[in-house]
C-alpha cells in the first residue's frame, strides 16, 4: 500500500521484489527458515484440505503438500532457486494490479517501464486433466481426542467452466454451521442441512462444518469438511451427504433464492479496502483472464434456478467418485464403499 504520490515508488519496489529476490543470503537464513516450518503448527482445518489433495489427485502437483512434511527440502541450493524463478517468474504468469487513486494509463507506463525487460518463457508442453482419484486416506487415532475430523470432496469443474456459478450457489444452499455461534440458532435454521445437523438425536451430531468450493484452471473440487464428537461420525457424514444427495432431486426455489441471497451478501456486502480490492482484481486475472464487474456476476448468480442446481448437482455429484480423508478418533466412520454408494438416492 502506498500513497496517491508514491505509485512509482511501489511498481519499482515490485518489479525488484520479481527481477531481483534476493537469494545472496539463503544459506545464512536456511536454518531460521527450517526452523520456523519445524515449529510452526498447522491448523486442523488445513491440514485435512492438504490431505484431500494429496487423496484426489495423488499423480499432479495439486497433491503437492503445503503444510508440510517437506522432504528434501535442506537440499535446496541458490542454484534451484534460480531455476525456479526463470522457469516461472516469466511475462506471461505475471498481473499488475492496483485499487485506488491511479489512472490505469499511468499504472500501465510505469509497468512497461520497470517490468518490460522481463522474458517470455518457453512454450509450456501440452498437460493432461488431473485425473481425480476416488480414495480415502485415513489417520485414526483414538489417543488425540473426543473430537473428529473429516473432508470428503467431488469432482468439480474449473474457473471458466459455465457451471462455476452453480457451483458456488449450492456451496450456499449446504452452507457452514458452528455449533452456539451466529444470529440464529441452528435449531431453528431455515437452511435445511444446518437445521438437520444441529438437531440430529436432539444434541446435533457436529460441532462445525463448512461446505467449500475450490476451483483450478482445469478442474475443481466441491465438498464438505465436519469438525465431530467421535460418537457422531456416522450421522455428520450421514447428514452432508445426504444434503448433496438432495441437491440432485430435492433442491427447492426457496432454497436456491435463499442461498444467491447469502452468496450475494458474503461476495459484496462486507466492508472492504483497497488492498482487499486489489487482490480480488488479481485472482479474477489469473483465473478468467478479465476482471469481472459486480453486475455482471449478479446477474449470472441471478440466472441460477432450482431446475439448474438440479442439472447440475445431477452432471456432477450423482454417484460419482469422492475422496475422504479423516483425521481422529474415526471408530464410527463409515466404510469407502458406503459413502461411495450414498452419492446416489435409493429407494425401496
Amino acid at each position: 500500500s502506498v500513497f496517491k504520490g508514491d505509485v512509482k515508488q511501489g511498481v519499482d519496489i515490485l518489479s525488484d521484489l520479481v527481477t531481483k529476490p534476493g537469494l545472496g543470503q539463503l544459506a545464512k537464513e536456511k536454518e531460521a527458515i527450517l526452523r520456523s516450518l519445524e515449529e510452526k503448527e498447522m491448523p486442523t482445518r488445513q491440514v485435512m484440505d492438504d490431505r484431500l489433495h494429496a487423496c484426489a489427485w495423488r499423480d499432479c502437483s495439486l497433491s503437492n503438500s503445503t503444510v508440510g512434511p517437506f522432504e528434501g527440502i535442506e537440499a535446496v541450493s541458490e542454484a534451484h532457486l534460480q531455476s525456479y524463478l526463470a522457469a516461472n517468474y516469466t511475462a506471461e504468469n505475471m498481473v499488475v494490479a492496483a485499487s485506488g487513486p491511479v489512472k490505469h494509463e499511468e499504472l500501465v507506463k510505469l509497468a512497461a517501464g520497470a517490468l518490460g525487460g522481463v522474458k517470455a518463457g518457453a512454450p509450456k508442453a501440452g498437460g493432461q486433466k488431473p485425473y481425480f482419484c476416488g480414495a480415502e486416506l485415513i489417520y485414526r487415532n483414538d489417543e488425540m481426542g473426543p473430537s473428529a475430523y473429516i473432508s470428503v470432496g467431488f469432482e468439480s469443474v474449473p474457473w471458466r467452466s459455465p457451471d462455476a456459478v452453480t457451483f458456488m450457489v449450492m456451496q450456499a444452499i449446504i452452507g457452514q454451521y458452528k455449533k452456539n455461534t451466529g444470529l440464529v440458532p441452528g435449531t431453528i435454521s431455515g437452511n435445511r442441512v444446518i437445521n438437520a445437523v444441529a438437531n440430529k438425536m436432539g444434541v446435533g451430531c457436529a460441532d462445525e462444518y463448512e461446505c467449500f468450493n475450490r476451483f483450478y484452471k482445469d478442474t475443481g473440487m466441491f465438498g464438505f469438511y465436519i469438525a465431530c464428537d467421535e460418537v457422531a461420525v456416522e450421522h455428520a457424514i450421514g447428514e452432508l451427504m445426504f444434503g448433496i444427495n438432495l441437491l440432485s432431486f430435492a433442491v427447492t426455489d426457496e432454497e436456491v433464492e435463499r442461498a444467491k441471497r447469502e452468496l450475494k451478501a458474503s461476495m459484496y456486502s462486507a466492508p472492504t479496502s483497497a488492498e482487499a480490492s486489489c487482490a480480488e482484481l488479481g485472482k479474477q486475472m489469473l483465473s478468467y483472464g478479465r476482471g469481472i464487474p459486480p453486475a455482471e456476476m449478479l446477474l449470472r448468480i441471478n440466472g441460477v434456478d432450482a431446475e439448474e442446481v438440479k442439472r447440475v448437482a445431477w452432471k456432477y455429484l450423482n454417484d460419482a467418485e469422492v475422496a475422504v480423508t479423516g483425521l481422529g478418533p474415526l471408530h464410527g466412520m463409515p466404510q469407502y464403499y458406503d459413502l461411495r454408494r450414498s452419492t446416489n438416492m435409493h429407494r425401496y
